[in-house]
C-alpha cells in the first residue's frame, strides 16, 4: 500500500521551493494518484474574505459536479461541511446521517457524477484561533476494501492534511515560519541519526531508548518543522543547518 514514507521527497521540496496556487494544485493531484483515490479537496472558509459558502479552495472535482454543488446550494445541507466544521475528528461519510432527502440525493447525485463511493473528511484546526480548514479524499472502493484501507490511509492523510493547511496558510495569509528553538536536543539527535541512514531500532540502541520514544522523538521533530514525514524532517532540518 502506498503510504508517506515512498512519497518521493522531491516532489515535496518543489512545493517548498516554489509555493504557487499551481505547485498546491499539482500536489494535491500527486495525493490523489498516490493512494489511488477518486478525488481530493481542500476548503478554507476562514481566510480573510472567505465564507461556507465560498471557501478557497483546492480540489479533483469535475466541472460538472462543482457547478451542481453550486447551483443547488449544496454547501448549506451537506454534512461533509457542517459536521467537519463543528468537528475534531476525522469523519466517514459511511457514517453520516443521510435520512434528510435533501442530504440523500446530495450523495446519490454525487456518486453519479463521479465524485466517489466512499469518503473522509477531515478537520484541520490553527494556526491562529477561528483558522479551520477541511480536507476532504473519496475513493471507488467497495465496502470491503475500504474496511481494509482505511485506518492505515486514515493515519497517512491526517499528516498530509495538516501540511496542505499550512502551505495553503504559508500563500495566502502570511509566512509561517518554523520555530527552530522548539526542537530539542533528545529530537534533533534522532534526526541525526536517522540522516545517517539509522533504522529505528539502530536509533534506539545508540539513544538507549525504546523505538516507540526514537518514533515519538522523530513524530515530535516533523510537526514542529511542519514537513510532511521523516525524510522531509530530516531535509528541513538539514537546510536550516538545525543538524549537519
Amino acid at each position: 500500500m502506498a503510504n508517506l514514507d515512498n512519497v518521493d521527497i522531491r516532489t515535496i521540496l518543489q512545493l517548498e521551493d516554489d509555493l504557487t496556487d499551481k505547485t498546491l494544485d499539482g500536489f494535491i493531484d500527486f495525493i490523489r494518484t498516490h493512494y489511488g483515490l477518486a478525488n481530493v479537496a481542500y476548503l478554507c472558509p476562514t481566510f480573510r474574505g472567505r465564507t461556507i459558502a465560498d471557501p478557497f479552495a483546492k480540489m479533483t472535482y469535475g466541472e460538472e459536479w462543482i457547478r451542481r454543488y453550486k447551483d443547488q446550494n449544496y454547501t448549506f445541507i451537506d454534512p461533509v461541511v457542517n459536521l467537519g466544521a463543528r468537528s475534531i475528528l476525522p469523519l466517514d461519510w459511511g457514517r453520516l446521517p443521510r435520512e434528510d432527502k435533501k442530504v440523500s440525493r446530495l450523495f446519490g447525485e454525487a456518486k453519479e457524477m463521479g465524485v466517489g463511493n466512499q469518503g473522509l473528511t477531515i478537520p484541520v484546526r490553527g494556526p491562529v484561533n477561528g483558522l479551520w480548514s477541511l480536507f476532504v479524499v473519496t475513493c471507488y472502493d467497495g465496502e470491503a476494501a475500504w474496511a481494509g484501507r482505511r485506518f492505515e490511509l486514515l493515519k497517512d492523510l491526517v499528516h498530509v492534511a495538516h501540511y496542505v493547511h499550512q502551505r495553503a496558510y504559508q500563500l495566502h495569509v502570511e509566512d509561517a515560519p518554523v520555530d527552530l528553538n522548539a526542537v530539542t536536543k533528545r529530537e534533533i539527535e534522532a534526526l541525526e541519526w536517522s540522516a545517517e541512514g539509522k533504522t529505528l531500532g539502530d536509533i534506539a540502541i545508540l539513544m538507549r531508548i525504546s523505538t516507540e520514544t526514537v518514533k515519538s522523538h522523530l513524530d515530535s521533530a516533523r510537526f514542529k518543522l511542519q514537513a510532511i514525514n521523516r525524510v522531509h524532517a530530516v531535509s528541513k532540518a538539514l537546510r536550516s543547518g538545525l543538524i549537519r
